[in-house]
């Protein structure tokens, strides 16, 4: 450690009985080099000290989003190659520290790495810190757009808290959210979210093991009001997942009328059946994907299906940064091979005068737009758009999410 670099114990008012570097380093390196979740890898590290006060733990989680959001930016800075691979070290904390103004320059060395700072800052893959194909991508995707983009996919994300109106309302949410101590805001076009200042520790909240509320983004909020379904409808979730959008809409439908949550993994529905019976959702029906058999029994059943397929997730940057450093350049023909296989296949499940929801947490117009305008010029009038939305990140402040509400007009 260079003279005059804060210690640990200086860095966070901590006893220096507890290494906060050495548990940010270790975050870190599970995520950016070993290809680690980033929520998974923060969640052990917060446990593994008891040490740990409630405000060091808010320091590591930032630290650690913040420096894996830039690593390839802050990489360039110790190395001095605009090249290299992004690498989690001592430097590249103390670089951090500098970059961030969180200790003041103590040497040449330290000076010359601003201006290196300065000079990269001018090169969009090193600024944004993103990998030099997918920087590529969303350009030739997005276009001018992109720039607008990363800087609001770089940004940390507000702490959005969705009403679960089977038992409460989002004004009583937002009032009761208050008398713990966080204030916050209502979302005028998501009608049940409620946005925190700061974050807090929601999930030791009493309101929230009475089912008050889920973690929801406000623009995931939106995909399930674009289904507009109503009380008595039959709705299937074609990839329910952990069933964040399948609870929203047994709340939609006022527990009137049947949910099939479907997903080829059992695990994730196992969650999806805890979450439902602490929101007391009770129509939702669980039923994990083993063959072509589930979905050719549902054939012509379905008033509205909802397809939230798996994707590149350019959209959640914002909340999950390590995606960035995940994603590889032969998974996104992959994946859109996929989009293409779910949407062509499940749509089968949709009755005449139904309604199918194509939707995906990608910014990437090859994953939104050109699918759903490839599977109509396919489906040979069977189905038409009826509505379309893009929700960015950089125009709402919220992830970003494309949205298409497809009418099956012919058996």
């Amino acid at each position: 450690m260079k003279p005059g670099t804060p210690t640990p114990a200086q860095h966070t008012g901590t006893s220096p009985a507890v290494d906060i570097d050495a548990i940010i380093l270790s975050a870190c390196a599970g995520i950016v080099g070993q290809g680690r979740h980033a929520d998974a890898v923060l969640q052990h590290a917060l446990r593994t000290d008891p040490g740990l006060t409630a405000e060091d733990k808010s320091r590591v989680a930032t630290a650690v989003f913040d420096i894996v959001r830039y690593a390839r930016f802050l990489g360039a800075l110790t190395s001095g190659d605009p090249a290299s691979i992004p690498l989690v070290t001592t430097a590249t904390l103390d670089a951090w520290r500098l970059w961030r103004g969180r200790r003041p320059p103590l040497g040449t060395a330290d000076l010359e790495m601003l201006e290196r700072a300065a000079e990269f800052s001018a090169i969009r893959a090193l600024r944004e810190s993103l990998p030099d194909w997918l920087d590529q991508a969303g350009m030739a995707g997005c276009g001018d757009r992109w720039e607008k983009l990363l800087p609001a996919l770089n940004s940390p994300p507000q702490q959005v808290l969705r009403a679960n109106t089977l038992k409460t309302t989002a004004s009583a949410l937002l009032a009761e959210a208050a008398r713990m101590g966080y204030p916050g805001r209502l979302v005028e076009w998501a009608p049940a979210a409620v946005v925190l200042e700061g974050h807090a520790p929601v999930f030791q909240w009493d309101c929230f093991r009475k089912g008050w509320f889920e973690l929801q983004d406000a623009a995931s909020q939106a995909v399930a009001a674009f289904m507009e379904v109503r009380p008595g409808m039959r709705v299937v979730d074609g990839c329910a997942g952990h069933g964040g959008k399948t609870l929203h809409l047994a709340a939609l439908l006022e527990n009137r009328g049947r949910i099939i949550a479907l997903d080829s993994n059992g695990e994730k529905l196992a969650v999806l059946e805890h979450r439902a019976r602490r929101a007391g959702a009770q129509i939702i029906e669980t039923r994990a994907i083993t063959s072509t058999k589930i979905i050719k029994r549902l054939a012509g059943s379905a008033d509205r299906l909802l397809l939230d397929v798996p994707c590149s997730g350019t959209g959640v940057w914002r909340r999950n940064p390590d995606a960035k450093w995940h994603l590889q350049p032969e998974e996104l023909p992959r994946l859109q091979a996929k989009q293409q296989q779910i949407l062509s296949y499940y749509s089968r499940m949709v009755k005449p005068g139904g309604r199918l929801v194509y939707a995906t947490c990608s910014v990437l117009p090859a994953e939104g737009e050109e699918q759903v305008a490839r599977f109509l010029a396919g489906a040979e009038g069977a189905f038409s758009l009826s509505a379309e939305q893009r929700l960015d990140p950089d125009t709402h402040g919220f992830d970003g999410f494309y949205m298409a509400a497809l009418e099956r007009t012919s058996p």
